[in-house]
This record gives C-alpha cells, sequence and structure tokens, in this order.
C-alpha cells in the first residue's frame, strides 16, 4: 500500500468528505498508487493529490480514481459537486443569502437567485458544458448561459429555461416545480407588480457608443423594459436601442451587467411601441 498519506487538513467539510470517501475506496480495493494509476490512466501523483484535500480536484480525475477502484463514478460526482458548491460559497465570503426553494420563488429576483444556486450547485460548469448539456444546437448558447448565471438575464422562454435545467444536471421530479416557477415569475413580472430598475440616463457623448453612464441606481431588479425614450432614437444590436442624441434625461427599466464605465447594453430588443429610428 505504500507509505501512509497526510492527514486530511481543510475547512471545507464536503471536500474532506469526498477525500475520505476517495481514500476509503482505495483501501477497499487493496490497491496503491501505483496500481490505481495504472488502472485510471492517471499519473499517480494527480491521484495522490486528488484525495489529499489541498484543494477541490478536477471532476474528470475523481472520477477515474472512483472507476479504478470500482466505486460508484456517479456518487464520487455527487461529493465533488457538494466540495465545489461549498468552495464556491466560501471564496464569496459566505455573504450570500440562500436563495428560495422553487415552490417559493415569486419574481425575477428570486428566480435569478434560484437559477444561480442551481448553476453552483451543478459544479458550476464552464460554458461550453453548460451548451453541450442544453441539447440541440442553440438551445442554450454560451453567452446566453453567462448572463444567466451571473444574474445579468432570464432564460426568455420555456425551451431555454428547460435547457439551463438539463444544463445544471436537474433530476426530471425536481423539474416542474422549476418551470412552475419560471412562470410564476413572469406572470408576475406582466402583471407589473414587480419593482424594476430605474437609473437616470443624463447627457453623456458615450451613450451613443452602446454605454449608459452617470447612472443613479433606485432599485434593484431584472426587467428589460425601456419606458422612457429621448427624443431621437434609432436601433441597434446591443439592445436595440441606442441615443442619436441625448436632449434629456431619460428613465430606463432594465439590469444590465456592469462594467468599469457602466452598465453595457447586451441584450435582445424589446418591442419598442412608438419608437421612431432617428434618420
Amino acid at each position: 500500500m505504500g507509505r501512509p498519506q497526510k492527514p486530511i487538513v481543510t475547512d471545507n467539510r464536503a471536500l474532506r468528505g469526498l477525500a475520505q470517501w476517495l481514500r476509503d475506496q482505495r483501501r477497499r480495493a487493496g490497491l496503491s498508487y501505483r496500481d490505481l494509476a495504472f488502472r485510471a490512466g492517471v499519473h499517480a501523483t494527480t491521484l495522490q493529490r486528488t484525495a489529499s484535500a489541498s484543494s477541490v480536484p478536477t471532476l474528470s480525475a475523481v472520477r477515474a480514481y472512483a472507476r479504478a477502484c470500482d466505486a460508484s463514478p456517479e456518487d464520487a460526482k455527487l461529493l465533488w459537486k457538494r466540495a465545489r458548491y461549498e468552495a464556491t460559497r466560501s471564496a464569496r465570503g459566505g455573504r450570500a443569502s440562500p436563495a428560495p426553494s422553487p415552490g417559493l420563488v415569486r419574481d425575477f429576483a428570486d428566480l435569478s437567485a434560484g437559477l444561480r444556486e442551481l448553476y453552483e450547485k451543478a459544479g458550476s460548469p464552464s460554458l461550453r458544458t453548460m451548451e453541450e448539456r442544453g441539447g440541440e444546437y442553440g438551445a442554450l448558447p454560451r453567452s446566453t448561459a453567462h448572463r444567466i448565471v451571473n444574474r445579468q438575464a432570464m432564460p426568455h422562454n420555456p425551451a431555454q429555461f428547460q435547457a439551463f435545467l438539463r444544463a445544471c444536471e436537474v433530476p426530471d421530479a425536481d423539474r416542474r416545480a422549476w418551470e412552475d416557477a419560471w412562470s410564476r415569475a413572469w406572470r408576475h413580472h406582466k402583471q407589473g407588480e414587480t419593482t424594476d430598475s430605474l437609473y437616470t440616463v443624463h447627457d453623456n457623448p458615450r451613450a451613443s457608443d452602446g454605454y449608459l453612464t452617470n447612472l443613479v441606481p433606485l432599485t434593484l431588479s431584472d426587467a428589460v423594459t425601456p419606458v422612457g425614450l429621448p427624443r431621437r432614437v434609432r436601433q441597434n444590436s446591443l439592445y436595440g436601442v441606442r441615443a442619436a442624441a441625448w436632449d434629456e434625461a431619460v428613465e430606463v427599466r432594465f439590469a444590465p451587467p456592469r462594467t468599469r464605465n457602466g452598465p453595457r447594453l447586451g441584450q435582445p430588443a424589446p418591442s419598442l411601441p412608438g419608437a421612431r429610428n432617428a434618420g
């Protein structure tokens, strides 16, 4: 069996559980790390590090370790997700409030927090992985997945929402509750009961470059409906509106991603009744 491994030392309880489970599987299989490396096709040093709990290992290394021990890769994956989730929350300082369960979701703010937590509990997969899990081509583009998990946008139709649930590997038994939550949040929004983000947009020459600066946030939400327009507006691919000239202060309701110079307009254009294209 070789020399004994170092004691497990980590504040991440889920990671400690994962490392202990891996060590127990190797001990049960009666394998040295040299034998384990041969069976897993992974270098022995990598496998030792995987069970060291010095940091959250890669999922591929954890699954390879489990398979080489004839243990369940799915059990290993579940333990890995928990360790990854706890590490993600710890990296944020553990200050985030718990997201509501799907049955308690009322509006976009609740739903956005819930989707972020689903993503983190899935192990915070890469955007490429999210896109692949989403289904057919275009069901969940990487750019869309990025905005959803960073709470900058909402899935815009049931198909895209279902693709997001698949990407986060939400069990089939739980999906109906989340679909009902999505419907409730959109119904709440369409009834005009949400509290929107109000931003006052002052005259600024950079507005025509697709940025809104000198913004005064009043409240926070996820609405994406402009409620005021400048006198001269033209359509563009960034959001659907870009000021040709800002003749007066304008109130806009939206929840865009933050940037160094202010929120950048990057969401699909909603219907803008009464807006005229600037010539």
